[in-house]
This record gives structure tokens, sequence and C-alpha cells, in this order.
């Protein structure tokens, strides 16, 4: 009996994350169900579980490969790695390629669009350029993030477009209320999720019965965290933001169901796994131009769309949504119906498994995964 494939994926895919302690963001999701995607096709799969790294490497974000390389010894035939940790793989996939490995990568977001000092931005910018020339295959969770690869001079036949599926079910009908007051942000307590923007939005905004529900990983103490709360306590909404942690499945789905609109604020989106899901839910979206979030949202169709960090056009956006039922039913049967066409998992999970095994010759390269559900 042959051997099947086997891959290595450095990742936050370890004991905690599937104890539920772990980290949870959207790009660890799509991390978790592309190892699945493998596993399913009767893969070996192994995950280095980079928690378990020493404090001083996940503070600090260095190169770790030293203690990366034990773990590649084995007979495996792929090395994936994902964009986002490149901090601490770097230097793996240009060694695990040197001994003749396909060497996988999975490009959320790039870390130079979103660190606030322009000393970081131009490091991670030349790091990033090269990680991604060093690749053999990527994957892309969006067309945008496929263009900026493009732009960084990859082939086109080299990557692999494969966005998020939904992790809620779809709804039956817009969500629609004569007399809206609930906002729903889901994303982390983070700059780059806007949460501060959606509060100062919020304050401005002459909605003095709305109330907005940031659920989210909250993330341990930090100057965001702290400017968020100062900001609340300044603006005088301390009741009517409130802060509900990471929620199973269930609960999000439910948090969807009673929200009257979708807020999220974000300085960069590689794609926009909430807005997603809050779209397939029936609720319009106030979002950004940030990234790829205007690929997902039609402006003044499925929702409204301001400028990253211009939270006083959020705020007009807000106040229109909510005062005109009307335009807040258009916007709501918009993004249903944009979200009808939104990937399966399976399909989009198993688009990268077909395109990992073509380049190996396991299977001819004109295959296709058939329509997941």
């Amino acid at each position: 009996m042959s051997v099947p494939p086997g891959i290595l994926f450095p990742s936050y895919l370890g004991e905690a994350f599937a104890a539920g302690d772990g980290k949870l963001t959207g790009g660890i999701l799509y991390d978790h169900m592309v190892a699945e995607a493998f596993r399913g096709r009767g893969w070996r799969v192994e995950t280095f579980d980079l928690e378990t790294l020493p404090r001083y490497a996940k503070m600090l974000r260095v190169p770790v490969r030293g203690l990366l390389s034990a773990a590649c010894r084995g007979d495996r035939d792929v090395l994936l790695t994902d964009l986002g940790n490149s901090s601490l793989t770097l230097g793996l996939q240009r060694a695990e390629a040197a001994r003749g490995r396909l060497t996988v990568l999975l490009c959320h977001h790039f870390r130079a669009g979103i660190e606030r000092t322009l000393p970081k931005r131009l490091l991670y910018r030349i790091t990033e350029r090269g990680i991604v020339a060093g690749a053999g295959l990527l994957v892309a969770n969006s067309p945008h993030t496929a263009s900026v690869l493009v732009s960084m001079g990859r082939d086109p036949a080299d990557i692999i477009q494969a966005p998020p599926g939904l992790s809620v079910p779809r709804a039956q009908a817009p969500r629609f209320r004569d007399a809206p007051t609930d906002l729903l942000m889901v994303g982390g307590i983070e700059p780059r999720k806007g949460a501060i923007d959606a509060v100062r939005a919020l304050a401005v905004s002459g909605l003095d019965r709305a109330v907005l529900t940031i659920a989210g990983d909250p993330g341990g103490p930090s100057a965001y965290r702290r400017e968020l709360d100062e900001v609340i306590g300044r603006s005088g909404l301390e009741a009517r933001v409130r802060f509900v942690g990471r929620l199973d499945a269930g609960a999000l789905t439910d948090a969807y169901r009673r929200a009257d609109a979708f807020v999220l604020l974000s300085g960069w989106e590689g794609y926009g796994m909430a807005i997603a899901e809050a779209m397939a839910s029936g609720l319009p979206v106030l979002s950004t131009t940030a990234g790829a979030i205007p690929q997902l949202v039609r402006h003044g169709v499925s929702g409204l769309l301001s400028e990253p960090g211009d939270w006083k056009a959020a705020a007009a956006n807000m106040r229109d949504l909510f005062t005109d039922g009307a335009l807040r039913a258009a916007l709501a049967r918009g993004a249903l119906e944009g979200a009808a066409g939104l990937p399966t998992w399976a399909r989009s999970m198993g688009g990268i498994v077909d395109a990992v095994e073509a380049r190996l010759g396991i299977i001819p390269c004109g295959r296709r995964s058939s329509p997941g559900t």
C-alpha cells in the first residue's frame, strides 16, 4: 500500500485551538478548514503549534526557523505556511523548497498594509515580497488579494483563488424592523477592525436609542483597548456599547438574527468573513472601502461604505440607514441577494487541495472538486 501524501502546517491549530481556548480569528478558522480539507482527501496532516513557541518569539515576532526545522525532517511532500505568521516562519519556506518540497503560502492579508508605523510597514513590505516570490503556490482569499500578488510579480497560474465559506446559515428573508436599534460588530479589539471609529460614529450619529454590540476576541490589555474605553466614557456610551466576547456558532447566528445592521469600519480586509456572514444573515452593512470590502459590498446596493478612518462619514451613513426605512429594506435585500453567490467551504477548500495535488502530479490538472453544500 502506498503511503499517502504528507503536509506540514506551522499554525495556531494546536491543543488550545481544539479546546476552544486558543486564538480564533477569521484567518485561523480558514487555516483550520484548509487542514481539514487535506485530511478529508486522505492526506497526512501534521500541524506545528506556534502557540508552543517561546514567549519571547511570540511577543517580538522573531524568526524561529531553528526550532521549526526539527519538525520538517519527516517524510512530507508539502510545507504549508500562512503569510500572517511569516515573521515567525521566515526562512523556513526557502529551506524546504531547496529540499524539493512544494511550498504553499496562504495569503489572507498583508501586514505591510495594516501596520500603524511607517518603519514596520516598510519592513513587512520587503519581507512579504520576498516570501511571496519564493512560494511554489499561493492561495488568495479574494480577487483583491490575488491582484496584490500579481502586482508583486507572481504569475496568475501560481495563484489559487479560494474565498472563505460561510459559517452561519443563510437567512430566508432580509432583516427589517420599523424601529431599528441594534448595531452589531464582529471582530477583535485591535486597530485594524475599527472599533474606536464605530463608537465615535455612534456618538455623533444622533441615534439616541441605538446600541452597538461588539462580538469577538477581546484580547489582552492594550493601549488600543484603553483608548477605546476612554472614548466610550467621554461619549457617555457605557450603557450603549456592549462587549459580549467570542461567541460560539449558535450564539453568533443568534446575534446576527437580532441585529438591524452590521458595522465593521476596518482599516484593511483581505476578504471580510464577518461581512459575508452578515450579508448572508440579511443585514445591511456599514463598512469602508478598505482592501477587498468593495468587492464584497456594493455601495448603495448591499451596504454603505466610507473611507477608512472617516468616522464622521460613517456616522452619516449610520444615521441615513436607521432613519430611512426604504433604504434599509433595499440594502438588506441587496445584501441577502449578494450573499447568494458566495462559495461554500467545501468548494473553496477542495479547490486548494485539487491545485496542490495537480502540481504534485497526484491528479490530472483538469480535475475539479465537486460542489459542496
